[in-house]
């Protein structure tokens, strides 16, 4: 199954490592400012929209900046968790 994150990006469930919430991070928080500076360099972290992000979504091989609400695509995962797949 695959999770719709925004902007035409999709990526399968199973690689998806975390969620989280900007509007919770505190601007102050530097390991999370430190790995988001790291992905951009090495060139692993995809802005999804213009707009002000409100999720970042670590996958296993990438990062993603995304417009859609840490918990709009907590919702989508929940939906697909309970299945068996083989991808």
């Amino acid at each position: 199954m695959y999770i719709h994150l925004g902007a035409d990006v999709s990526i399968p469930f199973h690689t998806i490592v975390g969620i989280f919430d900007l509007d919770s991070i505190p601007e102050s928080a530097a390991d999370t400012l430190a790995f988001m500076v790291k992905a951009e360099k090495e060139a692993k972290l995809d802005l999804l929209h213009p707009d002000v992000p409100r999720s970042l979504i670590i996958s296993l091989d990438r990062s993603y900046l995304s417009a859609v609400s840490a918990q709009t695509l907590r919702t989508r995962c929940s939906d697909y968790k309970h299945l068996n797949y083989e991808d």
